[in-house]
């Protein structure tokens, strides 16, 4: 979202990759130096900060293990770099036609991205008609920025409509824990009665071979779940407008089921109750 990341975005398109490729800071500033962390995160190589106060250049190129000069080295090192960061308060033009045109000389040509970011300019724009020069002012970027923007917009509304979707499914799930208790011992009385009746069956059972005691059991199972179907749909259907509480109470005292067991955390809450 910030004007320095644009402007690594820009340089990734222009020069494909970052990897040891040379940066040179005009100016010492705060966005040059962030737009320079950036690069390095990408994997640019050498850092040359060049600025009107040494001291400064020092300082920042520290931060990244560059080379600090004074402005007056500006043209020299020109003819190194492959990434130009300008951010300076200069009055007047720093980087001219002619200096980008003896820098390419000596260059052989190679490649040479320029970002302006100053205001007023640091760059003649005259500089980006010359051959095998790139140069993005400040408007430029402003406009990967509005677009970065625009795209993040975009998805942070497909991310509320998928919180909006997975919130309805908590909701549909948190009301159904009321109902789960009752679900669970319902199955647990059907299925003990299923396996005390095979018990009450076992002399003829065993006479059987084992694959059609398994179908069996199977069928039983099976049986069992389709008489359970309607009512545990049912249960669940009324837990989503929270009337399922008179069912429940009709099931747990026709199927005997005994009393419901509080959900954790209903206790220690009754027990603190006035």
């Amino acid at each position: 979202m910030s004007v320095s990341f644009a402007a690594v975005e820009m340089a990734k398109k222009v020069l494909g990759s970052l990897d040891g490729r040379t940066v040179l800071l005009v100016g010492a500033g705060e966005m040059s130096e962030l737009a320079a962390r950036h690069l390095m995160a990408n994997g640019a190589g050498r850092i040359i900060v060049a600025n009107r106060t040494y001291a400064r250049a020092v300082q920042v190129a520290e931060e990244f293990q560059g080379i600090p000069v004074g402005l007056d080295l500006l043209e020299e090192k020109l003819r190194e770099a492959d990434i130009v960061i300008s951010s300076t308060g200069a009055a007047g033009y720093m980087i001219t036609p002619a200096m980008i045109q003896a820098a390419l000389r000596r260059r052989k040509n190679r490649l040479l991205f320029l970002i302006d970011i100053a205001v007023p300019r640091d760059v003649d724009p005259e500089v980006g008609r010359i051959d095998n020069v790139y140069l993005f002012n400040i408007d430029d970027l402003q406009g990967v920025v509005d677009e970065n923007l625009r795209n993040r917009l975009r998805e942070a509304e497909k991310a509320e409509g998928i919180i909006g979707d997975e919130v309805l499914k908590f909701a549909e799930w948190y009301n159904t824990l009321e109902v789960v208790p009752t679900i669970v011992s319902l199955r647990e009385k059907v299925e003990s009665i299923m396996r005390a009746e095979m018990e009450k069956s076992g002399s003829w059972l065993k006479s059987l071979g084992e694959e059609d005691r398994k179908n069996i059991e199977i069928l039983t199972t099976q049986i069992i779940n389709k008489i359970l179907h309607d009512p545990v749909t049912g249960l669940k259907e009324e837990s989503q407008s929270n009337g399922a509480m008179p069912y429940v109470a009709a099931i747990r005292k026709l199927f005997r089921l005994g009393p419901e067991e509080p959900r954790e955390g209903e206790t220690e809450r009754k027990e603190n109750e006035p």
